[in-house]
């Protein structure tokens, strides 16, 4: 079987991005199976990164040279042409991409790594805002944030005229179309314009460590509140944490409890200029790094985003014997987290967030149970239970005569 899947940049097993780390991880399987694997896509990534093997790759642009296309996928015989999730720039090639590929005998698969309506949710607050006024930086930018924010009731009621293109061409130019969760089967097909499917199916993405955390290190947990994550309010919102932790660090109970955030992005700054404001004596910054050492000692994960399609983070550090508390923002944490058993599904409330947070690093027995359930749970999700869901589809769509399904 040849496969040859497309992605807005090319991929490298060091690059950020949760698209960029499963092409790498699926496509290293694949080859393993005994699948050929070729790479398209449309911009270059630094030269200084280490790139993902292919036998063969090719660079797409928005003007798209059809005969090149072709001729690529009849020179390597190309099955099946995987599309990852596409920026919006690049989405206008896909009725070409799918048109080549049945005219050259190939199927295609739409692969969506978000989730349903990402697009028009955003954070903003006036903390922020404040912020950019200091800093002299983004005032309009953070201000229309913050205004976008306290609309989002109202901008809900428009999502599926304001986003129907960014649903329904992906669903119309594709043969299978695949979400993270059976939980994105409706809102999906209501922000596409339809009102039931056959040809949608639900792929998690795969753990990406080889060894998963014992009871023995369970036991060897350190008082630590855990963050992995890029630092972008507008997706992130770690200021919640933040302020949450504000109120823990005042209450003696947690006195040997640190926070610790890892990670880098745009809004460091922003976040240094909170702990620095609110006087918070055990937060530390560790920048970028391997997150698996931290998960190791961490007691418990937190997450605040508005929305996720998978939440990479909380099965890692569940494999890793973290439970999470995460806010109830996206679908697929109902797949994750099993609530109050290897995990803490809380509501998108910082009062009731912070609650949950302090009960849960008060209970200790509670905190190791829910570690060996974390491990136990994140089995779901090795990397092989996945390949083989995604070997089953390729099986499956080959085995399919297109006309049954359109």
């Amino acid at each position: 079987m040849n496969l040859l899947t497309i992605n807005s940049y090319d991929c490298s097993p060091i690059a950020s991005g949760g698209v960029n780390r499963i092409t790498d991880i699926l496509s290293r399987q694949f080859t393993k199976r005994g699948i050929n694997c070729y790479l398209g896509f449309f911009e270059n990534i630094s030269p200084d990164l280490e790139r993902t093997p292919f036998v063969d790759r090719i660079l797409l642009n928005r003007n798209f040279n059809k005969a090149a296309f072709k001729a690529f996928l009849l020179k390597n015989q190309i099955d099946i042409i995987q599309v990852n999730f596409l920026k919006k720039h690049n989405l206008t090639t896909l009725p070409l991409i799918y048109q080549i590929a049945h005219e050259c005998g190939a199927k295609v698969i739409y692969a969506f790594h978000m989730c349903p309506g990402f697009q028009t949710v955003t954070y903003g607050s006036w903390e922020m805002v404040r912020y950019c006024i200091k800093t002299h930086a983004n005032v309009l930018t953070e201000t229309n944030k913050w205004l976008r924010t306290l609309a989002q009731p109202v901008i809900r009621l428009i999502e599926p005229i304001v986003l129907r293109n960014k649903y329904r061409i992906p669903y119309d130019n594709c043969d299978q179309l695949i979400t993270l969760s059976s939980h994105y089967f409706a809102p999906y097909l209501r922000l596409a314009g339809i009102k039931e499917s056959n040809k949608i199916t639900a792929i998690p993405n795969a753990l990406r460590f080889t060894k998963s955390a014992t009871i023995e290190d369970i036991q060897h947990k350190q008082p630590i509140a855990l963050v992995v994550a890029r630092f972008d309010e507008d997706t992130k919102r770690l200021s919640l944490i933040l302020k949450a932790w504000r109120q823990i660090e005042q209450d003696s109970r947690f006195a040997d409890w640190k926070l610790q955030l890892v990670g880098d992005g745009k809004d460091r700054g922003f976040y240094e200029y909170l702990a620095n404001k609110w006087k918070l004596q055990r937060v530390e910054f560790t920048g970028q790094q391997n997150p698996q050492e931290y998960y190791r000692d961490a007691s418990l994960f937190l997450m605040t985003s508005t929305a996720e399609g998978w939440g990479m983070t909380l099965t890692e550090s569940m494999q890793l014997g973290t439970p999470c508390i995460a806010m109830d923002t996206f679908g697929a944490l109902q797949d994750i987290i099993t609530n109050h058993q290897d995990g803490i599904i809380s509501p998108a409330n910082l009062s009731l967030f912070s609650q949950q947070w302090m009960q849960l690093m008060l209970q200790t027995t509670q905190r190791q149970q829910m570690a060996q359930h974390a491990i136990e749970k994140s089995q779901s999700f090795t990397i092989d239970i996945v390949t083989n869901k995604w070997l089953n589809l390729f099986t499956n769509i080959l085995n399919t005569n297109y006309n049954e399904t359109h």
